[in-house]
């Protein structure tokens, strides 16, 4: 009975071939994602020791302007990302990085598709420490680069997975006089749905 079912699977795959992705030129798509954040400052706010890596998620919208080109509006957030000082829990980080970006995909017509891009990022959060006090994190900006791969299942239907480096300027913690440092790397993997027409802008 598997057997059956894989090997219809496989050929219903054989059958319609590479054109599935059939490029993005003109359409829409919405992502949707999940994954880590992983600081790349120990000390991610001035005077603690160690920030953990966190649970991201999030998604956004992507358009084709050509074959090769599109351009994508990312938001992630990352909403525990535990400090410590001397190894003790001082207090969690929440943060948001809202990014504007393009993308060079490869070998757009083909089921498997990967891309190379770079944009704009503005960066946002709060931190809450263990005495119950909430300091907003400033708005800061940066950009991006990034790796990925998109797998067509069907023309309108892509599995993605995405390494980001985010590079950005510290910030202010609230009233604390202290900063932060949002550099991170964020991967994720997530699901795309493209609408089948072709759109004009």
């Amino acid at each position: 009975m598997f057997k059956t079912i894989f090997l219809t699977v496989a050929a219903l795959f054989l059958a319609v071939g590479p054109a599935l992705a059939d490029g993005m030129d003109g359409r829409f798509g919405v992502t949707l994602k999940a994954g880590a954040l992983v600081p790349l400052k120990d000390a991610f706010i001035e005077a603690t020791s160690e920030t953990k890596n966190g649970l991201a998620y999030g998604g956004g919208l992507i358009y084709g302007f050509s074959r090769h080109l599109a351009g994508e509006l990312d938001v992630t957030h990352a909403a525990s990302l535990g400090v410590r000082q001397s190894g003790v829990k001082v207090g969690e980080v929440s943060m948001t990085d809202i990014a504007l970006g393009l993308q060079y995909r490869l070998t757009p017509d083909s089921r498997l598709v990967p891309y190379i891009g770079a944009g704009v990022d503005v960066i946002t959060g709060e931190l809450d420490n263990n005495n119950g006090d909430k300091f907003d994190l400033s708005w800061t900006v940066g950009g991006h680069v990034n790796v990925g791969i998109d797998y067509f299942i069907t023309r309108g239907i892509a599995l993605s997975a995405d390494i980001r480096g985010v590079y950005a300027a510290k910030g202010d913690v609230g009233s604390s006089r202290l900063d932060y440092d949002p550099r991170c790397v964020i991967g994720t993997i997530g699901l795309r749905l493209f609408l089948p027409e072709h759109l004009a802008l």
